[in-house]
């Protein structure tokens, strides 16, 4: 369409005025400042419901986060949804969503997988289960499911999860918006050996290797809580193996996220591959506030991990610093995976800051 001239005479004008007072300032125009730069990696970060008394949403650092999973929900064998007492936070869901993190809820978990074989048996009690699950995130405004089951243990029971997982995608794929399903997964064959991974790899939209734990309690000698690389001889299992092991089970890189420790495992002995008697869980917080006359820090440069011990030979601790988890996020970068997990977030508290979570976030991004 072609302007009448008197028109297109004022235009002329009021683009001479416009240059005219770019001119004037030196040509220079002040850009949009940026916004926020959030980490290019998933970061999942489980926040305990127990932990709300000291660890409330005015203490989450959002910033380093791209998922909240929120622990922990469970089902009952009738396939109905257990919420427990005091575990809808709305102030967390709202402040999440503030800050574009996306919150999950998390079912299940190592206390509360009792209900997982009875609810996935029938396709009535699935159906049931589902039903209330979608229900509840459309009500309490989350982003998806994440599915804890520990563990899938035989042979029926493999063939019931693939059911549950197979209708619960596509209930949640169903929802406008589409809702996520992610899975918290074993760190080896042991349990591993019972999920279809080949078969519901596409159903999940990430799964979160737990990729910690490979020695305590239950192991017959001292070992690493979470190391990034074995060390000869030890079949405990380590981050890199358990990565492996998935890569040949066919779930694409993309979809993994390695699972990182805020906390470590003691020891009642001098060295690692001893036996014990006792071994427990410290949180990094814990740990750090040990006083240095009465222990030695080292680093064992093959597992990647650093080592509180006694000079007396009485305790060993092993868990994960700044360096172990950045070397851990570097691992993820360099196998092209999609991220990470944290086992979870009150426990890297020191000063009142979050100095792991940071590590984190700020290797994939982050400010």
């Amino acid at each position: 369409m072609a302007f009448p001239a008197k028109r297109c005479k004022t235009l002329a004008t009021c683009a001479t005025a416009v240059f005219a007072l770019v001119a004037s300032a030196g040509c220079r125009v002040s850009p949009v400042p940026p916004g926020p730069a959030t980490p290019n990696k998933v970061v999942m970060g489980y926040y305990a419901s127990w932990t709300r008394p000291e660890f409330d949403h005015t203490k989450v650092a959002y910033g380093y986060l791209t998922h909240i999973a929120h622990a922990f929900a469970w089902p009952d064998a009738e396939g109905n949804l257990v919420v427990p007492p005091r575990f809808l936070y709305p102030e967390l869901n709202a402040a999440a969503r503030a800050h574009g993190v996306k919150m999950i809820v998390s079912l299940g978990g190592w206390d509360n997988s009792a209900g997982f074989p009875g609810m996935s048996s029938t396709a009535g009690t699935r159906a049931r289960f589902i039903g209330q699950v979608v229900d509840f995130c459309e009500a309490n405004g989350y982003d998806g499911v994440d599915v804890d089951w520990e563990f899938v243990s035989n042979v029926e029971e493999k063939a019931d999860f693939v059911l549950f997982i197979e209708s619960l995608a596509a209930a949640l794929k169903a929802r406008t918006p589409p809702l996520l399903l992610t899975m918290a997964a074993p760190a080896n064959n042991y349990w591993g050996r019972w999920i279809d991974l080949e078969r519901l790899a596409d159903d999940l939209d990430l799964i979160g290797l737990m990729t910690y734990d490979y020695h305590g309690a239950w192991s017959d000698h001292a070992g690493h809580n979470s190391p990034l690389f074995a060390e000869a001889g030890d079949a405990g299992g380590s981050v890199d193996a358990t990565f492996a092991y998935f890569r040949g089970r066919q779930v694409p890189a993309g979809k993994l996220l390695v699972g990182l420790p805020f906390f470590g495992s003691s020891f009642d002995c001098g060295a690692w591959g001893q036996s014990f008697t006792k071994s427990e869980h410290y949180s990094y917080g814990e740990i750090r506030a040990l006083p240095s006359a009465e222990w030695t820090l080292a680093w064992d440069a093959v597992a990647q991990v650093p080592t509180m011990r006694r000079p007396d030979g009485t305790k060993i601790i092993s868990f994960d610093d700044r360096r172990s988890i950045a070397l851990k996020c570097q691992y993820v970068k360099d196998n092209q995976a999609a991220g990470v997990i944290i086992w979870e977030m009150s426990q890297d508290s020191r000063s009142g800051k979050p100095e792991l979570l940071e590590v984190a976030g700020k290797s994939f991004g982050a400010r």
